[in-house]
């Protein structure tokens, strides 16, 4: 089956768009973060991804399916399997009805457990499409449990100061797991709006957070947590109040360390690797677990296709721009 990258996964074989950038007639939409969607006429995806998209997708046609509920055309047969990665998000299973083949497209993907995503799946498939957000061996994460905890006593020693904790965390999906685990832990929180209405949207979808929280109206009581996305914004909340402390909770830290800045240049008091993708030993663990005849890698580092082949499996990757992106590249199956 042909892959090609150009701005989203296109099958030609099947004239199926995955996670587009360009508005196409149809086209699936893996989750809801965007730099996966488009204003696509047909959009495929979840019920839950319909729901944060609602107002995205006004003028769509959308086809909202369950986990596992077929799509059936003359060409393929399509299904979501959960992803891990945030509220809604779905692996693509494409079964080809012209050559039988099965072809995951991961999109994102979080392997560690969290409370308030539906668990990875593990689906079998010969052609495997994996997003290589952290894909150089030097992109391991020490585990959840060691990264909360410090992140846990570094907020208390701050807030035992006096001092005003402002932690970051992308809008939609890691900013509501964290929040779920800051209300377990008993901090009070106050969170941006923007977080708080996806966070509402969570609730409408199912998710029951340990306790209540508000949106931040600019008050900042003694021993309040805030929750804010990164970037200038977060930065023009602090401006003209003393004594606040930002705790970054990203990946890339492994790159900068505690205090350190990474590759996006934004900095924090403290940086802590937590993320909702996986790490490089969790992409080659996963690889393993679906045990594909072909890897195409997406985004992210090239270095991860060169081990997979390193170990045995027929793997490129397509970043858009090496690739002669009108024939696509494909491999012949072992």
């Amino acid at each position: 089956m042909q892959v090609v990258y150009k701005r989203g996964v296109y099958l030609p074989e099947l004239d199926l768009w995955l996670d587009s950038l360009r508005r196409r007639e149809e086209g699936v939409i893996s989750h809801a973060h965007s730099d996966h969607i488009a204003r696509h006429q047909r959009p495929i995806l979840t019920a839950n991804t319909l729901l944060l998209l609602a107002d995205y997708l006004k003028k769509a046609d959308p086809v909202a399916l369950a986990y596992n509920e077929p799509l059936e055309t003359d060409r393929y047969r399509l299904t979501l399997h959960p992803a891990g990665h945030c509220l809604g998000s779905a692996q693509v299973l494409v079964e080809s009805k012209i050559s039988g083949e099965r072809l995951l497209y991961t999109g994102d993907i979080k392997v560690r457990p969290s409370p308030i995503n539906e668990p990875l799946e593990a689906v079998p498939c010969d052609i495997l499409v994996l997003e290589a957000t952290y894909g150089r061996p030097e992109y391991t994460f020490p585990s959840q449990e060691e990264v909360l905890a410090t992140g846990y006593k570094t907020l208390r020693s701050w807030l035992s100061r006096g001092e005003k904790p402002m932690v970051l965390a992308w809008r939609l999906g890691k900013a509501q797991e964290i929040l779920h685990y800051l209300l377990a832990e008993g901090f009070d929180v106050a969170v941006e709006e923007g977080i708080y209405r996806v966070a509402e949207s969570y609730q409408q979808a199912g998710v029951a957070f340990p306790a209540g929280f508000q949106v931040f109206d600019g008050e900042w009581p003694e021993g309040r947590v805030v929750l804010w996305p990164p970037g200038r914004r977060s930065a023009a909340v602090a401006d003209g109040l003393r004594g606040v402390r930002s705790l970054e909770f990203t990946g890339w830290a492994v790159s900068g360390g505690l205090g350190g800045s990474h590759r996006w240049g934004r900095r924090g008091d403290a940086s802590l690797p937590f993320s909702d993708h996986p790490d490089f030993n969790e992409l080659v663990d996963y690889v393993r677990r679906v045990a594909p005849k072909q890897v195409y890698t997406v985004n992210g580092f090239p270095e991860l296709a060169a081990h997979l082949r390193g170990l045995g499996y027929p793997a490129i990757h397509l970043d858009g721009r090496s690739e002669q992106q009108d024939a696509g590249f494909q491999m012949k199956l072992l």
